[in-house]
């Protein structure tokens, strides 16, 4: 691959999913013509999108490289010189992971990415009697009341992605930027150990949180195995083990980063929380694209008030977005506006498990003659076919999707995640003159939801009023020219400073 200005790493997101980051990254790209990007992307696992990039990228991306959570194959390739060495590196860094420290991270590294038998591979650390040691060891020192089968199982699921990740070739570049902790991090900040490289990280949503929300959700974490229900003040055994690695995740990259960036100012104090260095934060807010969205508002003010009321939801159809909650909100408002139209607008290939239960629970509703999911779409195309947006996510950072139908003129109702309050109300006192350009609602509340639905609905003037009040929003303070204008200054400086010679982190 072609060098590049900056690797941007990637995790399930662009070029291969459409909406959400994958917009932003595009956006960025798209208007900083003057850098070049190559992508190193993390995928689930080989052919997993299976239709390919949904983006024509810019001609300033040069080049694009998939790496593979479960691609891994345990061979042997000859024991490497002084493997006790090296597998006590290994011993250090599951310590380490255990205790939320990054010290062993570097040399871990370094020991993984040697070449010939100088270095040692995933069959060294998993299928050795050495790291069975260490195996055994750390099951003993924390995890001794729970089944070992379990712990093995879950031991290996947790490191065989990650040493997969961290041994892989990564492209060189004159600035590493990762859009989030979790693998995208660790891989960032290896490769930052590896070329001496700065490494920036933009965080949209908090990566550690939003698994934390996942996991304690989860049905598939073995937590006993009697099958009973059982009462705890703490999170079981297991589900502790997963939040713990994806903290630690996050450890490592705020510790190798150069730089943090995030959406807005609630974002900072849980970076804090999970250990970045307050020194390193700066808040640069999503923007958007106002004479591209200035085009689709005019549109908007054209057609005329819809045939059907229409009430969209755009975001991948996953967990974190609470589709369900969404749903059964619908049918509370199809019961009092019963032609209303509900169209599910975004990937459904993240969770398709979680997809198709939606699917069942829109038509165990009876809404098949109401609602429809749609996939992917050209957003721009088809918001000035709506008339309200709903988000019921239970986890959010900056919802570009409240800033493009607020440039359009259309309400958004949301839930009271992450910015969609200022986002909807104000972020500062001017402006927060500005009045409502929406409705907050609580999470997992479809009779709140539904309220909100229908009480626009009833009420044709407020719709005008937010419409209004979003389209200057947006206009004053979310504008894209400020967000590509900062890493447009961002990445300059950075791709010109020289190549660091990293010391051990303490």
């Amino acid at each position: 691959m072609k060098r590049a200005d900056v690797c941007l790493i990637l995790e399930g997101t662009y070029p291969f999913v459409s909406g959400g980051v994958s917009s932003w990254v595009h956006h960025l790209t798209s208007r900083l013509p003057d850098h070049t990007f190559s992508i190193l992307h993390i995928s689930p696992k080989r052919g997993f999108y299976e239709n390919g990039h949904v983006y024509d990228m810019p001609d300033n991306i040069v080049g694009v490289r998939e790496v593979y959570l479960h691609d891994y194959v345990l061979s042997g390739r000859g024991r490497p010189t002084d493997l006790r060495d090296k597998v006590l590196r290994f011993r250090n860094l599951a310590e380490d992971m255990r205790s939320g420290h990054s010290g062993s991270f570097a040399a871990f590294l370094r020991a993984l990415q040697s070449e010939g038998n100088e270095g040692f591979s995933s069959f060294d650390l998993l299928q050795t009697y050495e790291s069975w040691k260490v195996l055994v060891d750390t099951y003993h020192k924390e995890a001794g009341d729970e089944s070992f089968l379990n712990f093995f199982w879950t031991w290996r699921y947790a490191y065989l992605p990650l040493f997969n990740l961290l041994s892989t070739k990564i492209p060189k570049a004159k600035v590493y930027h990762t859009i989030s902790t979790g693998y995208a991090g660790m891989l960032a900040a290896g490769a930052k150990v590896r070329y001496g490289r700065p490494m920036l990280l933009t965080e949209h949503g908090i990566y550690t949180k939003e698994r934390r929300i996942e996991i304690n959700r989860s049905d598939w974490i073995q937590d006993w195995d009697s099958g009973e229900l059982v009462a705890e003040r703490t999170a079981p055994y297991f589900r502790r083990y997963w939040i713990r690695q994806f903290s630690m995740m996050s450890t490592v990259t705020y510790e190798y980063a150069d730089e943090i960036f995030t959406l807005y100012t609630g974002n900072t104090l849980e970076q804090i929380k999970d250990g970045a260095d307050p020194n390193k934060l700066r808040i640069i807010p999503n923007g958007i694209d106002l004479e591209r969205f200035g085009e689709a508002a005019a549109e908007f003010d054209a057609r005329g008030p819809n045939e059907r009321f229409t009430v969209c939801f755009v975001g991948r159809v996953c967990p974190i977005k609470d589709v369900m909650t969404f749903i059964s909100a619908m049918r509370l408002v199809a019961n009092e506006i019963p032609n209303v139209k509900v169209r599910v607008m975004g990937p459904m290939e993240e969770d398709p498990e979680y997809a198709d239960m939606c699917k069942r629970h829109m038509r165990q509703l009876g809404l098949e003659n109401n609602m429809e999911f749609e996939g992917s779409v050209n957003v721009l195309e088809e918001l000035p076919k709506v008339d309200v947006m709903v988000l019921t996510s239970i986890s959010e950072a900056q919802p570009l999707v409240i800033l493009e139908a607020g440039s359009v003129g259309i309400p958004s109702i949301a839930t009271d995640v992450g910015s969609c309050d200022e986002l909807l109300f104000g972020r500062t006192p001017e402006d927060r003159t500005l009045g409502a350009g929406g409705i907050v609602t609580p999470m997992a509340s479809p009779g709140a939801t539904a309220r909100a639905v229908i009480d626009l609905y009833h009420d044709p003037a407020l719709r005008e009023r937010m419409r209004d009040t979003m389209r200057e929003r947006v206009r004053r303070y979310y504008g894209q020219p400020d967000m590509v204008a900062a890493y447009d200054e961002i990445y300059d400086r950075h791709k010109n400073a020289p190549t660091a010679e990293l010391q051990e982190v303490k």
